[in-house]
């Protein structure tokens, strides 16, 4: 079956601390807690326009990814931003806090797109592209 006008709903990830992954996203990614669920230790953050973007489920202590050794199990996920200058501005701050940068600030050969990837605090891969076509047909009322 062929999706055809999808578009990446949310992201769910397993993280080790709660309090510090919801403190790197709503600080680096501009994310709003939009609801929390402390029985299955979740966080739930949005950009405003869905429930949420992107979802933060704690560990239980000691939990270790299934067959890890070190790899996540997600490569990266990306938040499309409309401006090259948001990305620029972006790498000073994340060298100011030590925040591993994986890549970039680069224009991509392949999508032409103005890119940079970085780490969250449990290793999983960060990528704001600009993206300006994004913006520009998007109809939705804010």
């Amino acid at each position: 079956m062929l999706l055809r006008n999808a578009v990446l709903g949310h992201v769910v990830l397993n993280v080790a601390s709660l309090k510090k992954s919801e403190n790197f996203y709503r600080t680096f990614l501009g994310l709003k807690v939009s609801a929390r669920n402390r029985q299955t230790r979740m966080t739930f953050l949005s950009y405003g326009r869905e429930h949420h973007d992107v979802a933060l489920m704690e560990l239980p202590k000691g939990a270790k990814h299934v067959g890890g050794r070190g790899m996540p199990k997600l490569h990266h996920f990306c938040v499309y931003v409309d401006s090259n200058d948001v990305i620029d501005k972006l790498y000073p701050v994340l060298k100011r806090r030590k925040i591993p940068i994986v890549s970039g600030p680069e224009t991509l050969v392949v999508a032409g797109n103005r890119s940079i990837s970085f780490l969250d605090p449990d290793g999983n891969r960060v990528e704001i592209a600009c993206n300006v076509n994004k913006f520009k047909f998007d109809y939705r009322k804010n």
